[in-house]
């Protein structure tokens, strides 16, 4: 009682004195380059048992009194390897609760490896953390364990891997105020199947409203535009943007015969002063109309939509206190730790975030991508209702979003207390940001994307970034994982640079783009490898049209000893399409394999093998036979199965709806004799006789 007269006295002085006070002292205040591994905290001499674990929240439910944080050690079953998702470790840097958009997949046969200093890892990022969020095991009785960290009122859990091979599970409010007497430490699942123990876990997470404010990603709407063909400023100009180029972008994209049908506008209109945010009116030297002629852009035939870039905390260290926002919303707001902050009650912090969306609404944009989100729990941090307050601000942003009837794009989400309050968006980043021509960093974009989407793609679209059309190194890879992720498509060329030949396969004349019915994860055999390092083959795939499936085998490997990899194709793989789509589809006749490359087809029967030399792709297409049909779709889209939709089919006759025009490929069997046959076709109905 006595410390804590001493610190209310001291903090009282400073502020009559006018001195600003910073809380460096606290040990929960967010710094660069300070780590929480070993953080001062209260051990529980039980330790969190999961060796018989089921599907299930793990509660504290005796929390001792006056305490922080807590920890606790984690007893593990048996496992033959396993994945720990956390970001990468940069001395100097930023580090955990700040994931942005690097939570990364460190696989492993032992934990302990990923404390080593000779971890292979990932070659284009650095060494992992130890603090992270999700443990996924193998285990050896060939069942598979998930555990999630978990946020509760005022309360954030998390995963450290001691040098040792152990698991220790913290947990606290980083902050001054101390934890509730019933608190949740974690969520378990296990079964035999891998998409079974993840989709349990998420179906455990959002019946848990004490844990969680979300819903599925296929119980979402999608939000219209992101169905069609963007255009983004940041790769190409970064920071450096203004109207007059942007303006000038439109009219080449116009004129360029690509259907681009929304223009997102990032980072570098923000109005601010060293970092924070000053107001919302862009900066009046780049944009001296404001948004006015921009927004004028937008036509019915052309642009329709226009999205804006901002940052959920105002800007990427918060707002400033030398600021031209309203009074209204000046109110809403409270001096922490050297910047302005929305709070401290839940009444300000939604006020603050209607304001904020409805301000943004009414210079004319149809949608936003709210960048930084996981840095907005640092800058609370170390205060009171830390963890509340950084919640109540996604919850406030979500709800107004909707409520407005605005679209969102998260990014930078990627800690618990964002992927667990996507209450209505269907839309977040899963990587780190693309970068042109870095071929290490295009393999460690892919298996981060695909990867990520296991967990990330139970309640969201993953949003595997914008990519550069004419990228000579990786733009037609790029492409295919754009279509293969079911999320926005957005360029970010310099538009007098489109590649039409890597964009029009992923969309029809419009601009709207041919999607999966749901995102692709890695196949069972990919999802416990490192595919940068191991020598194997990688393998995603993902549902497409009325029954089929598609797949990509990649060589992601950056050794030279394995710039060739062999990858193989059973009928088996074709089973997966109800583990993930949860239909039991009529059994069919036989599977047959397209060759997206080639343009080949072949009934399945025995393993069918790809060489894959360097960097490179290929994709595949599962399609069922029945009545002696194949119907493989537009062979010119890279997602040909979704072009077409089955009306009817009989041994005699197949009606269908053709969505864009191309080449229609079917495969036709009758009187043991069969044929592939190439079509020319134009968008409609169509009946074709054998």
């Amino acid at each position: 009682m006595k410390s804590f007269i001493y610190r209310q006295i001291f903090l009282i002085i400073f502020l009559l004195s006018g001195v600003h006070v910073f809380l460096a002292q606290n040990k929960y205040v967010y710094e660069k380059g300070v780590s929480y591994k070993n953080i001062e905290a209260q051990k529980i001499d039980d330790a969190i048992d999961l060796c018989s674990a089921v599907s299930s929240v793990v509660y504290e439910k005796s929390v001792p009194v006056d305490r922080h944080t807590l920890y606790y050690d984690v007893k593990l079953p048996e496992y033959a390897c396993g994945i720990f998702f956390s970001r990468d470790y940069r001395p100097g840097d930023y580090h955990w609760p700040n994931n942005t958009n690097r939570l990364l997949p460190w696989k492993f046969s032992r934990l302990n490896e990923i404390t080593r200093p000779d971890y292979a890892g990932i070659p284009s990022n650095s060494a992992p953390s130890v603090l992270g969020d999700v443990v996924l095991l193998w285990l050896t009785d060939n069942t598979y364990l998930f555990l999630k960290s978990l946020c509760g009122d005022n309360s954030l859990s998390w995963f450290q891997v001691n040098a040792d091979g152990t698991l220790s599970l913290y947990v606290s409010t980083l902050g001054d105020d101390y934890l509730q007497r019933k608190i949740p430490l974690l969520l378990s699942s296990r079964t035999g199947d891998i998409y079974k123990t993840l989709n349990e876990a998420y179906d455990t997470l959002i019946r848990d409203k004490k844990i969680s404010k979300l819903r599925k990603r296929t119980d979402k709407h999608y939000f219209e535009a992101f169905n069609y063909l963007g255009w983004c400023t940041w790769e190409h100009y970064h920071t450096d943007i203004n109207e007059t180029r942007i303006l000038n972008d439109i009219d080449i994209i116009e004129n360029s015969g690509i259907p681009v049908r929304y223009v997102l506008i990032d980072d570098g209109h923000v109005a601010n002063k060293r970092r924070q945010l000053t107001g919302f009116i862009p900066d009046s030297i780049c944009f001296p109309h404001q948004w006015e002629r921009i927004i004028g852009r937008k036509t019915e035939n052309g642009i329709r939509w226009m999205g804006l870039w901002f940052a959920l905390s105002g800007y990427w260290l918060g707002i400033s206190e030398k600021n031209d926002l309203p009074d209204r919303i000046n109110d809403c707001l409270y001096q922490y730790n050297g910047s302005l902050l929305p709070g401290k009650s839940v009444r300000n912090i939604k006020n603050f975030y209607k304001s904020y969306v409805k301000t943004l609404k009414d210079f004319g944009f149809d949608f936003l991508k709210i960048d930084n989100q996981s840095f907005t729990l640092p800058l609370y941090m170390g205060g009171r209702e830390v963890i509340l307050r950084s919640k109540e601000c996604n919850l406030a942003l979500e709800k107004e979003t909707y409520r407005q009837k605005i679209g969102l794009m998260n990014c930078m989400a990627q800690n618990t207390i964002n992927t667990d309050h996507t209450l209505y968006s269907g839309v977040t980043r899963v990587s780190i940001d693309y970068k042109k021509y870095d071929k290490d960093m295009a393999k460690s974009h892919l298996y981060q994307s695909y990867a990520n989407t296991l967990l990330f793609g139970q309640t969201v679209w993953p949003d595997h970034d914008m990519f550069h059309s004419c990228d000579t190194i990786c733009g037609s890879l790029m492409a295919r994982s754009k279509a293969m992720s079911g999320a926005p498509v957005y360029l970010s060329d310099a538009p007098d640079e489109f590649k039409s030949e890597n964009i029009f396969p992923l969309i029809d004349e419009e601009g709207r783009i041919f999607r999966p019915l749901a995102p692709a994860v890695p196949t069972p055999e990919s999802v416990f490898i490192n595919p940068l390092i191991d020598g194997k083959a990688y393998r995603v795939f993902a549902p497409v049209g009325t029954e089929s499936m598609s797949i990509i085998c990649y060589n992601l490997n950056t050794r030279p000893e394995y710039e060739k990899v062999t990858a193989s194709i059973s009928k088996e793989d074709y089973d997966l399409l109800k583990t993930v789509t949860h239909n039991n589809f009529p059994d069919v006749d036989s599977i047959l394999l397209y060759d997206w490359n080639f343009r080949k087809a072949i009934v399945l029967t025995d393993n069918y093998s790809v060489e894959l030399t360097g960097f490179s792709d290929r994709l595949f297409h599962l399609c069922p036979i029945r009545k002696g049909w194949g119907i493989i779709g537009i062979q010119e889209k890279y997602l040909s199965p979704a072009t077409i939709r089955i009306v009817s089919a009989s041994p005699e006759r197949i009606i269908l709806d053709v969505l864009c025009a191309g080449t229609l490929v079917i495969w036709a069997e009758a009187d043991g004799k069969h044929e592939l046959r190439n079509i020319p076709i134009n968008p409609g109905r169509i009946s074709i006789e054998k």
